[in-house]
């Protein structure tokens, strides 16, 4: 496989430079001339906008780096419950528009990671660097631990601005040390590497088998329990919804791929006329485990707002602890705004009486408002009583 080859700025790199420089443009446009489509992005930069509380970065330096010997090391120290709290951004120096093929190539590996495999995560989204943030083709890869080339393609389900326009590269999700090296985005191909054409062969030399390209690879299955939760107590259901019932309109509720959240997996909830009854629409949730009176319980449900017809656009969603034998009520009442992005909503509870396995259930319910809700894993712990 063909792989891109320039030397990256050195001196523009974070950290090495307080201003800009500007890269040789007879050097961008030789570069641009080998690749097919169009080159949207400046490959002899590195210095991109990085953000992350618990993310610290450097400069790598190395002739072993492929692509130009330089590098950007981004040393996650804490994983968040959501992979876009930490980043970097990879600007568009021109314009892409809406329904062009969109694609980005880097050089990255993973020096160490808390996963199963040891390999690190990273989502790739193509975007507005501005409120409310839109944008599309997002797609998560593990990361291996020598140096590869990986690519991403999307169509653009809307147009890129010069001044706004991004490639996110996130992986706030995992406690992880990634480093990525050169990088290129171009418009009207959905390929780089495996569309540039190979060098002449001489005549005295034995032709090569062409390489198959590499399978860009996927995150395998998560632990249960996020960093985020670990050590919260005792789980007493199962966040995976193997077992977790809907109430009401059955078409309403779409099981979804979501890359964005660990275990990968989410509900979407769809309310077009709001009612006063919460079985309209609802989801129940299991307690497999038996619950003693006074315990303490944090409920932690992951969910987001797709759409809502509220004052301040965030859907709505109300969460009881519904006591199975009749006339026995419900207690944990609450109810809760959501989002745009993916959050974590905790709640706490103490439990009014004993309960045996499978005799409450938590009920999320969302039809009081016109909205389209996300719901992510929902995990119900035991706790130690908080004061």
């Amino acid at each position: 496989m063909w792989k891109p080859i320039i030397a990256v700025a050195a001196l523009a790199l974070i950290g090495l430079s307080a201003a800009p420089l500007s890269a040789d443009q007879n050097v961008i446009a030789e570069l641009d001339a080998q690749l097919p489509g169009t080159l949207v992005n400046d490959p002899t930069r590195l210095d991109w906008e990085s953000y992350g509380s618990d993310l610290e970065r450097s400069v790598v330096q190395d002739e072993a780096i492929p692509g130009g010997g330089v590098a950007v090391r981004f040393d996650i120290k804490r994983a968040d419950e959501f992979i876009y709290t930490a980043g970097t951004n990879v600007p568009l120096t021109k314009p892409v528009r809406r329904g062009d093929t969109i694609t980005i190539g880097f050089y990255a590996r993973a020096i160490g990671a808390q996963t199963d495999d040891g390999r690190g995560v990273l989502r790739v989204r193509f975007q507005q660097n501005a409120p409310p943030y839109p944008g599309f083709g997002e797609k998560t890869l593990s990361i291996g631990n020598e140096w590869e080339w990986y690519e991403v393609t999307a169509d653009a389900e809307q147009g890129l601005r010069r001044q706004d326009g991004i490639v996110a590269l996130q992986f706030g999700r995992t406690r992880q040390v990634l480093e990525i090296g050169q990088t290129i985005v171009v418009s009207g191909s959905g390929r780089i590497a495996s569309d540039v054409p190979a060098a002449p062969t001489q005549p005295t030399a034995i032709a090569e088998p062409k390489p198959k390209p590499t399978p860009i690879p996927l995150v395998r299955e998560e632990p249960l329990i996020p960093d985020a939760l670990q050590g919260a107590g005792e789980l007493l259901n199962d966040p995976r919804g193997s077992d977790w019932r809907v109430i009401g309109d059955m078409a309403a509720a779409e099981q979804r791929e979501e890359p964005a959240i660990w275990l990968n997996r989410a509900t979407r909830f769809t309310v077009g006329t709001p009612s006063d009854d919460p079985d309209s629409l609802s989801l129940a949730i299991p307690l497999d485990a038996s619950i003693e009176a006074g315990d303490s319980l944090l409920i932690a449900v992951a969910g987001r707002t797709e759409q809502a017809i509220t004052p301040d656009r965030r859907a709505r969603v109300e969460a009881k602890i519904d006591d199975l034998e009749p006339g026995r009520g419900n207690f944990a009442q609450a109810l809760f705004p959501l989002g745009e992005d993916w959050q974590l909503i905790r709640l706490r509870a103490q439990s009014p009486r004993a309960y045996a396995p499978r005799a409450a259930e938590l009920v999320l319910s969302f039809a009081g408002y016109a909205q389209i809700v996300d719901i992510g894993p929902v995990y119900v712990f035991r706790t130690e009583p908080t004061e």
